[in-house]
């Protein structure tokens, strides 16, 4: 069996011998002996690769296997201290096989195998078993181990091509799967674990349990039938027998890639874009000599499989398995029972490359007739706690240094951490962080902009503060329908200001070798102060260069303590570990905040008022503003006005005359209570002396950026967006005049005509996106407005069409549906002139150069030569100068 395990997505290239039962049985028989003696081998194993069939020779070494066998095997005898051997027959009748064993030169004892046991070992055989045995999170990784895992030996190989970890078992690998009902005997003859994929190669034998209790037979059945359901052999067979609807399969071709448009997560919106139904009798099935069948697979293909949930995570509105199939050659070949024969000529990922050993079940294993009534896999609560927990959010922050004083700055960095990413777009842009004592009272609270998922700021603490434990707290609203653990925590000590932390020595954390960071650096003094320059590098297990997300925090270690035992963000992913549903999966009536948030209570004043009204949010002098309906009750909830530290905001209902009636009462703003114990370092304190006290109590700061110098460039505002940065998606020029309107839609994440966008307003009522036409803004338009603006252009007819939707809050409430902003070419001419003016206004000689026509000083010729070149990327020569200065004047 050989099998390759990509951690992306989990790609799979099965390596197991393909098998054809015979009708009638067959019978395989020899001896087995060693090879250097010639003596019988008593006691060896013979048997039939990846399968239930086999025997152990006798005193004189002979074996026999009989029964309904595969037409072709391949046979396998071992003996411990021995090399494995195999030999590949074609059976049509008795037949007899003898094998000779060589003895491996060197073999360790049990005693010398454990004693080369250290943590990089451990480390390497948690990962093995992850991608050999069952991931994580599959149900059948708690029944599954290995009993001998002391015969695996690992070895990191550094060669001209990228490293990887290798690893060979001295002995077979005894495995136990509970799940599955087998004692499974797995000779390892080659595994590879790469950074991006992974692997091993090996001959199978799956001895069945012998169970009596009714119970634990169901539990096995069931197992084994969850397994075949859905998978590569029970698609083939389908394919095979042309039943693909019937077993609930589904096949996609896969489109080529259009590079207009990125492949959204949205099953319907793929449909005919990236994806299109091949139907079974299209796929050709060609009959072999040998009694196999080869099957014409030109294209890459997604396979959905309805008959079963399963909790999938690529696309939000599919919970059924997904995977994906390519053959390299364009074609491969099965046996009768939908087993490649040719293992390689397959590549599988997703729901199907999911399968490691945990889950294979022998070759001549039959699936009942009624293997559908034993399905149990993933029952209705899971399927309920996978849609819960896939919008779940949690922020970690780490701060500066590890303690305080009174009136200092604290500043931190962090950012969010998902349960499912494809969600991450939907949710909270708004997180609050309390200062709280040891008795649970808020001392202070602020609120912080979460910008891509990441989170940065400061405050300042009172300079009255008194001196103790205290705790930051960290949670965004949409996090109160969740448990209470999910909230952050990070103790926060505050000293008195003649006091300061005994040092302690700290260890970095262990990162089980998944991560090496290699920190350089050096330390300059200037005139009045420090300059430090710093290289690092991170590696990955494999000791290649890998990508990574990091904060830095430099401090005096003259002035700042070390405190030993803080939190890391190690600590916090182990809650995208945690997947035990609770018992209460009702989400409680918190709602996502994507910037300032607003809600209140109308309050009529005459009965004929109508009992739903708008509700004219407008925050300082027009910076940003809104129009929300109230409910029936007068209740009203705005969010999206683009966030500030402070704002004024205006409230009030306008009528048709824009003269307010009733009144506006907001809703004060609550807080989550507090329950259980805080957070809190161990350390010792002493007074400081002979020492000065130094902290932070500047309260600004300079952000560094990385920027690289260029010439002065002359920018319009249409330059720069009309000032709202950079967008998330653009098209322009030549790409414009070719794409369709369907490619065209499918690239900006259009739905139904552009009225929103990709995933981002997923589980919202949103207005429509915000239009901005030549810099024009058009908010708030209702579907026949939208519809008629977006109708009336043509794409080959714009200069550029630009979309935001994670950038989008600068936009405030307009663009809380998204924004897309149109640019015409007739204004891209008027842009043109506009540059022309600024190009001339930079010449002082201009004038002279105008009226003068022959004679000119040096420095008008070089005003000249700078004015051709400046004018000449748009097209106009000198000769036109003096109408175009004619124009412009």
């Amino acid at each position: 069996m050989n099998l390759l395990f990509p951690s992306i997505r989990n790609l799979l290239v099965i390596f197991c011998l393909g098998v054809n039962f015979l009708a009638n049985a067959q019978t395989i028989s020899g001896t087995v002996k060693n090879a250097k003696t010639g003596e019988a081998m008593p006691f060896a194993n013979v048997f039939i690769n990846n399968t239930t069939l086999g025997n152990t020779t006798d005193d004189e070494g002979h074996y026999r296997i009989s029964g309904d066998l595969p037409r072709n095997v391949e046979l396998v005898a071992s003996f411990v201290g021995f090399e494995t051997a195999t030999k590949t027959l074609n059976l049509s009748g008795s037949t007899t096989m003898n094998f000779k064993l060589e003895p491996l030169e060197s073999v360790l004892t049990e005693v010398e195998l454990k004693s080369r046991r250290d943590k990089k070992w451990e480390r390497d055989l948690r990962r093995f078993k992850q991608v050999f045995l069952a991931l994580p999170e599959d149900p059948f990784a708690s029944l599954l181990d290995i009993k001998n895992p002391w015969v695996l030996d690992f070895e990191t190989i550094k060669e001209r091509g990228p490293n990887y970890v290798h690893a060979t078992a001295q002995e077979p690998l005894q495995i136990v799967n509970n799940a599955l009902g087998y004692d499974v005997t797995y000779y390892l003859k080659d595994y590879r674990f790469y950074n991006n994929r992974s692997t091993y190669v090996g001959f199978v034998f799956f001895d069945a349990h012998e169970l009596t209790d009714s119970t634990e037979v169901a539990k096995v059945e069931s197992g084994k039938v969850t397994s075949y359901m859905g998978s590569i052999r029970h698609l083939l067979k389908s394919v095979l027998l042309a039943k693909v609807y019937e077993e609930d399969f589904e096949i996609f071709k896969l489109l080529p890639v259009d590079h207009f448009r990125d492949r959204t997560n949205v099953y319907i919106e793929e449909l005919d874009k990236s994806t299109s139904r091949v139907y079974a009798d299209s796929i050709q099935r060609i009959p072999l000599e040998n009694g196999n069948y080869r099957v014409i697979w030109p294209f890459d293909a997604e396979i959905h499989y309805r008959g079963k949930k399963w909790l999938n995570d690529y696309y939000t509105d599919v919970y059924y398995p997904i995977s994906w199939i390519s053959a390299p050659l364009g074609y491969f070949d099965i046996d009768r029972n939908g087993i490649p024969v040719e293992p390689s000529q397959v590549v599988l990922s997703g729901y199907m490359g999911r399968q490691r050993m945990g889950r294979f079940l022998p070759h001549d294993y039959e699936p009942s007739e009624d293997f559908e009534s034993l399905l149990t896999e993933l029952d209705e609560s899971q399927y309920k706690f996978s849609r819960w927990n896939n919008l779940r959010e949690k922020p970690y922050i780490s701060t500066n240094k590890p303690y305080y004083y009174p009136g200092e700055t604290v500043w931190f960095g962090g950012q969010m951490l998902y349960q499912n990413n494809i969600m991450s777009d939907t949710l909270s842009r708004v997180l609050y962080i309390d200062l709280m004592n040891e008795d649970a009272e808020l001392i202070q609270s602020e609120a912080y902009p979460v910008k891509a998922g990441k989170i940065a700021g400061a405050f300042v603490l009172p300079n009255e503060i008194k001196s103790g434990d205290y705790f930051l707290r960290a949670y965004t609203e949409w996090m109160r329908n969740y448990p209470e653990q999910d909230i952050f925590l990070r103790a926060l000590p505050i000293l008195k200001k003649e006091e300061n932390i005994q040092t302690v020595a700290i260890t970095n954390p262990d990162l089980f070798g998944d991560l090496t960071i290699n920190l350089k650096d050096s330390l300059f003094f200037r005139d009045s102060y420090k300059e430090m320059e710093f290289q690092l590098s991170l590696l990955d297990e494999t000791e290649e260069l890998t990508d990574a997300q990091f904060t830095v925090s430099l401090t005096d270690a003259d002035l700042v303590s070390t405190v030993a035992d803080q939190m890391t963000i190690l600590n916090a992913m182990e809650w995208l570990d945690v997947k035990d549903p609770p018992k209460n999966l009702t989400l409680g009536n918190h709602q996502i905040e994507f910037g300032i948030t607003i809600e209140g209570q109308f309050t009529r004043d005459k009965k004929r008022d109508p009992l739903v009204n708008p509700i004219t949010i407008v925050r300082d002098d027009l910076a940003d503003y809104g129009i929300v309906n109230t409910d029936s009750s007068g209740y009203f909830r705005a969010t999206g006005l683009y966030f500030t530290y402070t704002a004024t905001i205006s409230i009030a209902a306008l009528d048709q005359r824009q003269r307010h009636y009733g009144s506006v009462l907001l809703n004060d703003k609550t807080k989550p209570v507090f329950r259980g114990s805080y957070p809190k370092l161990q350390y010792h304190t002493y007074s400081r002396e002979n020492e000065a006290l130094v902290f932070d109590d500047y309260g600004d700061y300079i952000l560094l950026e990385e920027f690289v110098k260029e010439d002065v460039k002359i920018e319009t505002l249409e330059d720069r967006n009309y000032g709202y940065g950079t967008p998330d998606r653009e098209l322009s020029g030549d790409r414009l005049g070719t794409i369709s309107d369907a490619a065209l839609a499918a690239y900006f994440g259009f739905k139904r005509g552009g009225k929103s966008i990709g995933n981002y307003n997923y589980g919202l009522k949103s207005s429509n996106p915000l239009l901005i036409i030549d810099g024009a803004q058009y908010p708030f338009l209702d579907d026949t407005a939208f519809e008629t603006l977006m109708e009336s252009f043509i794409p080959a007819e714009l200069e550029s069409i630009k979309v935001y939707t994670f950038n989008s809050p600068p936009f405030g409430m307009a663009g809380f549906g998204g924004v897309i902003m149109i640019t015409t070419k007739r204004e891209r001419e008027l842009i043109q002139l506009r540059k022309i003016r600024l190009i001339l206004q930079n010449f002082s000689s201009l004038r002279f150069v105008v009226s003068h026509g022959k004679s000119f000083s040096q420095t008008a010729l070089k005003v000249i030569s700078q004015l051709k070149s400046n004018l000449r990327c748009f097209g106009i020569q000198l000769p036109r100068l003096k109408k175009v200065f004619t124009l412009l004047k």
